[in-house]
């Protein structure tokens, strides 16, 4: 019995007799603090009075490895070690097992104990962790690499399934073991297999420290034996998709034809044979933004300049798309010849104001891209790339609400905000930003303060006197007086109902109690 200051007991009892033999026997299980903190957490979570668990028949020659290990894991989990661990950041770990049988252990139903190593040295007991995933960081040619690998049970011995990827089945009895690389799931993930093979290959072990395969064989037959070929021309598939924005976490649709999709990108991307896209060669001798197909899974928007097609989610793009030119969105898929110019806006132009070049595209067509990245549109609208007095501020920052409405990713809220924000900051008297930001406060939990409800009112008041009855209706809306509201929307012209259902603010009004 294990009793704590909080006089929450974890009891032994009931340990069960081996009928079949008349020998007396043992049972052991280690309660280093680590564990009896778990079993307490998990007590004061279920508010019960006693927990069970399981013990293990303790063998002839185990009492004295069983007697140093506990020693050795209370020492390791000094309960001030524990306690600071709670308090304190600690980011490279190191995984020890707590093998007592070395012979005969089993991955699979022991406990890793994970131990954080912060800056000043002490190792920290961090978690109790089942053995099922890790994560690792080797080191390969003086470079380190962070690998994800399962451990999993089979009939004959485990697995090692490492990123998904490549799984090392082993069979204890034998002590063999066998490769099987599976079909490319990310390009980055089996660039790290692949380097692991290698690696392999060079020195008969692997890079892990926290799991040590040896003492038996791997078949290393076929085309692993050529695999240093194979790694350059991953090296080169990955840089080309890295200029198209194609990354390498990417995972691929399962119903992909790899080897078409790959040739597909060597061939265009880096022998430039731009035929295959059935776009007209005149189209190619200006700036322009291509929506292209490459596959029924794989779709980017990309910038052919100078020559070349960039990826259209980059710094790169921003900057050239900063320049004064007309642009053209051209819509075309690598499998058909259906192209239909769309202009742009020409920040030079037509616009009073330097925009954002995704300011005027529908942001549910660009998330499709393969190449999206949210990062890059936000950072489109900062002001060197935007002027945030443009009219396109205000119907950009409404697309995002909208698609926040869709899919509740506070980004798309986030982004909404700042824009309306600094609108509003430019034109302090702009009402329909000032509802926007309230909107966007009551979507995000928040409610609002007496002063800005004082605000509304008297937002209220003078759409009122300028007879603009879908501002009236917005800010019963945010007053949360849906009666009233809906008394309003009944008032308004057939069309002005149409577009005002269009809007966040309406949606908002039906989820109103």
């Amino acid at each position: 019995m294990v009793t704590t200051k909080n006089q929450k007991k974890v009891a032994v009892k009931d340990l069960e007799t081996d009928t079949t033999t008349v020998e007396q026997l043992a049972y052991y299980r280690i309660l280093a603090p680590l564990k009896v903190r778990s079993l307490l957490s998990h007590l004061n979570s279920s508010e019960k009075k006693s927990i069970s668990f399981d013990f293990k028949k303790m063998k002839n020659g185990d009492l004295d490895p069983l007697r140093h290990k506990f020693i050795e894991e209370v020492d390791k989990q000094q309960t001030g070690f524990t306690e600071t661990s709670e308090n304190k950041e600690s980011t490279p770990y190191k995984v020890d097992f707590v093998n007592m049988q070395k012979e005969a252990f089993n991955l699979f139903e022991e406990i890793i104990h994970v131990y954080g190593i912060p800056d000043d040295g002490i190792r920290l007991p961090v978690k109790e962790a089942k053995s099922d995933e890790l994560n690792e960081v080797v080191y390969m040619n003086s470079e380190s690499i962070l690998v994800t690998y399962q451990i999993i049970e089979t009939e004959k011995g485990f697995k090692v399934v490492i990123e998904d990827t490549l799984t090392l089945n082993f069979d204890r009895r034998k002590k063999y073991g066998l490769f099987h690389l599976q079909k490319v799931k990310s390009l980055g993930s089996y660039m790290k297999c692949l380097r692991l093979i290698n690696y392999y290959i060079q020195r008969n072990k692997f890079p892990f420290q926290s799991l040590q395969l040896s003492g038996g064989t791997l078949n290393l037959k076929g085309h692993l034996e050529e695999i240093e070929e194979e790694i350059e021309s991953y090296k080169e598939l990955i840089d080309i998709c890295t200029q198209i924005g194609i990354s390498e976490d990417y995972i691929f649709d399962d119903k992909e034809d790899l080897p078409s999709l790959f040739n597909a990108i060597i061939n265009i991307f880096k022998n430039k044979q731009y035929s295959l896209l059935n776009i007209r060669q005149e189209k190619l001798k200006k700036t322009e933004i291509i929506n292209i197909g490459l596959s029924n899974y794989v779709k980017l928007s990309l910038v052919y300049t100078d020559g070349c097609f960039l990826n259209l989610y980059s710094e790169e793009a921003l900057k050239i798309m900063d320049r004064p030119s007309s642009i053209t969105d051209v819509a075309s898929n690598h499998s058909q010849d259906n192209i239909e110019p769309v202009i742009l806006p020409d920040n030079q132009g037509s616009y009073d104001h330097k925009v954002s070049m995704f300011a005027s595209q529908k942001i549910e067509g660009m998330v499709k891209n393969t190449n999206f990245d949210f990062d890059i549109v936000k950072l489109s609208f900062a002001d060197e790339h935007h002027d945030i007095q443009a009219d396109l501020t205000i119907t950009s920052s409404l697309e995002y609400i909208d698609f926040y409405d869709k899919t509740l990713d506070e980004n798309y809220l986030e982004l909404a905000l700042d824009l309306n924000q600094r609108y509003l900051a430019k034109y302090s008297k702009d009402e329909i930003a000032k509802v926007n930001i309230y909107l966007i406060k009551l979507k995000q939990g928040h409610e609002l303060s007496e002063d800005e409800q004082n605000d509304l009112y008297n937002i209220q008041a003078r759409a009122e006197m300028n007879n603009e009855q879908t501002i009236c209706f917005a800010c019963e809306v945010l007053l949360k007086n849906k009666t009233k509201a809906k008394r309003i929307f009944a008032t308004l012209p057939g069309e002005e109902k149409e577009e005002i259902m269009e809007f966040p603010i309406y949606r908002f009004y039906q989820n109103l109690e």
